[in-house]
């Protein structure tokens, strides 16, 4: 990423800081900063980080340069299921954190992507080749860029809402549907907050959620997301009274201990490649601890 950048905004917006989260590969928390420190301009003018963004707004954005650990290339486990010279998309194990986090620059997900690959990301800091994330206790499918271009792609992709993503869930209870759209917006718990939940002043959040199989108390549901917001599955299963299985941070395993991370599989994306037109449809099945799980519970 450049030192300076220039955004003509192309929609309106809740707030600046989380428009250019929404537009640029950082989080929220990293633009509320550069504009409390006088880095962003709107319209000419030193803004808040809550102002409204309109269409037509012009923000200047300056990038100081930051003071990074080196990531070391390290082979961690996970599959390559679709590999292409621009991007590949890979099978992630359980356990594995995707981003590299204080105290853990050298058993991340981006480590081992660095090992793998040859990737050519600068602008990409401490996520290099990562378009998009799971909880580190999900396992399943992710795309992954090797190089800017790509990243900056794939991930317009994501912000379009033009990727599909279904994932596979074994969620406690008896579900009174075969299948539920639930539409309820997703921002911080104020009374916890390492946890999400369903708030009026969240951002709008859309699951489908339809039942697989029944089982004693439990289901196996398939879950297609039609947006991709921070546990946005766990809230929404929680929303509706059925937890997942396994999930301490959402009441999954209060019921008893029954697995020991949240049952949740990202088993399927579909998209239309962006440097070929092709259509994308890519399955895997279940990893080996969600079979045993469900052979139990069966």
């Amino acid at each position: 990423m450049s030192d300076d950048k220039r955004l003509v905004a192309t929609e309106s917006a809740k707030r600046l800081d989380q428009y250019l989260a929404d537009n640029l590969s950082r989080s929220r928390s990293y633009f509320s900063t550069l504009i409390d420190d006088g880095h962003v301009l709107l319209n000419g003018n030193t803004p808040k980080k809550s102002d409204k963004v309109k269409v037509g707004d012009v923000i200047n954005i300056h990038f100081p340069k930051e003071e990074l650990p080196d990531i070391t290339p390290r082979e961690v486990a996970f599959d390559i299921v679709y590999d292409t010279p621009r991007y590949a998309i890979i099978n992630k194990p359980a356990g594995i954190a995707v981003h590299p986090a204080p105290g853990h620059y050298d058993d991340s997900l981006v480590n081992g992507l660095l090992y793998a690959f040859s990737i050519k990301d600068e602008a990409a800091d401490l996520r290099p080749g990562i378009v998009h994330r799971l909880d580190k206790d999900t396992s399943g499918l992710l795309i992954v860029a090797k190089d800017g271009e790509a990243r900056e792609k794939l991930s317009r992709l994501f912000h379009d809402r033009l990727v599909d993503k279904y994932y596979l869930a074994v969620a406690y209870g008896v579900p009174k549907f075969k299948t539920i759209t639930i539409e309820a917006p997703i921002g911080r718990d104020k009374k916890h907050r390492q946890r999400m939940a369903v708030t009026d002043d969240g951002r709008q959040a859309k699951t489908v959620v339809t039942v697989r199989e029944l089982y004693n108390k439990a289901f196996l549901a398939d879950v297609k997301l039609f947006t991709g917001r921070t546990h946005q599955i766990r809230v929404h299963m929680k929303h509706v009274g059925h937890s997942l299985l396994g999930d301490e941070l959402y009441g999954g395993a209060t019921l008893g201990k029954l697995f020991d991370r949240q049952a949740l599989h990202a088993y399927r994306v579909a998209f239309i490649d962006p440097f070929t037109n092709e259509p994308i449809d890519i399955s895997i099945d279940l990893p080996e601890d969600m079979k045993e799980l469900i052979e139990r519970i069966r």
